[in-house]
């Protein structure tokens, strides 16, 4: 009786855990051009990374894929000469299908988070190339041009304040949100 009922237990706790929902992630990433077959693409996390946790592919038919189930931000590289050519590509590592893009500009999208943060890079890199473009500017005038040009600096500083924070408000604690507020500086929810 005793072994029956342990019998019964083993099976619900099987039928359990066999039924809980996957977690892993899948990242289909592709390449300009298939000259770039046969070279190494890494997956390495920010924090911890080490031979154990660096995940590394073959690039095939200008393509290449990583699978896992470990969430984390990570980042997309190649080896050094390469990244001249190929940006490396800021990622989670999110339940679900991220198509990724390597090139001059690399880019990812179809999960929540990675839609989120790309959307995050685009704002960011919009607001530094207008930050250095004033800041040049700044150093080619004087007098009231200079308050000019100063009041655009602190307008830039101000949307782009205002924009993680909606952004941070809207991801909360998730993967993405605790990356992009140790990375601001912002301990704003």
């Amino acid at each position: 009786m005793q072994n029956k009922t342990l019998y019964v237990l083993l099976l619900i706790t099987c039928c359990i855990s066999c039924n809980s929902p996957k977690k892993d992630f899948k990242i289909t990433g592709s390449v300009p051009s298939t000259k770039y077959d046969g070279e190494w693409i890494y997956l390495v996390p920010i924090e911890g990374a080490n031979s154990h946790t660096v995940d590394s592919v073959k690039i095939a038919n200008a393509s290449f894929t990583f699978e896992g189930n470990i969430e984390r931000m990570s980042i997309i590289r190649s080896r050094a000469l390469l990244r001249l050519k190929l940006q490396e590509l800021l990622i989670v590592t999110e339940p679900g299908t991220t198509k990724a893009i390597l090139d001059s500009v690399s880019s990812a999208h179809g999960t929540p988070q990675n839609d989120a943060l790309q959307l995050w890079k685009e704002e960011r890199e919009k607001s530094m190339s207008a930050y250095s473009f004033v800041t040049a500017g700044l150093r080619s005038v004087s007098g009231k041009d200079s308050l000019r040009w100063l009041s655009q600096k602190d307008a830039i500083i101000k949307r782009e304040k205002l924009f993680n924070e909606r952004f941070l408000k809207e991801q909360g604690d998730n993967t993405v949100g605790t990356f992009v507020r140790k990375l601001t500086g912002n301990s704003n929810k």
